[in-house]
């Protein structure tokens, strides 16, 4: 990148910009959060991992704490098997984010991301929501590693 053009594509080299444009295009979750997208060393939760604790942009304990009330509300949805009564629970995550946001212990990245995700019009049903939390969980995975090196 020239030092001409170093301000006009902020998102170049973004990963967690490309991954919010391929949550945009998709109908849910579900087709986004595919394993064979996001598991592997070079896939999307090492890539976000990577962004937001290998920049020092947050720290692994907000990452834990959401990733804490995603799982909650996973096991509700599993014992309940009833999307529709964990939806109010979903949604209050989100205030959660923006209050750490607030207090910059997350990233703008990590708010964007999870504003894309904690959408009624991307979790449809429950697989699309048990999709997300998987993917979380691989981000949480891959966050130890990043943060170790």
């Amino acid at each position: 990148m020239s030092r001409y053009n170093r301000g006009r594509n902020k998102n170049y080299r973004n990963p967690l910009s490309q991954l919010i444009k391929e949550i945009q295009k998709a109908k849910s979750l579900k087709e986004v959060f595919v394993p064979e997208k996001y598991a592997l060393p070079d896939g999307w939760a090492f890539k976000t991992a990577n962004t937001l604790i290998g920049s020092n942009a947050m720290n692994t304990n907000q990452i834990r704490k959401i990733f804490g009330e995603l799982k909650s509300i996973e096991e509700k949805l599993k014992r309940e098997k009833d999307l529709d009564k964990c939806k109010n629970d979903i949604l209050l995550i989100m205030p959660q984010v923006a209050y750490a946001l607030g207090r910059r212990v997350v990233s703008k990245n990590f708010y964007d991301l999870m504003k894309e995700c904690i959408n009624l019009n991307k979790i449809k049903e429950p697989e699309d929501f048990i999709a997300f939390v998987k993917f979380f969980t691989a981000v949480v995975a891959y966050s130890s590693v990043v943060k170790s090196k």
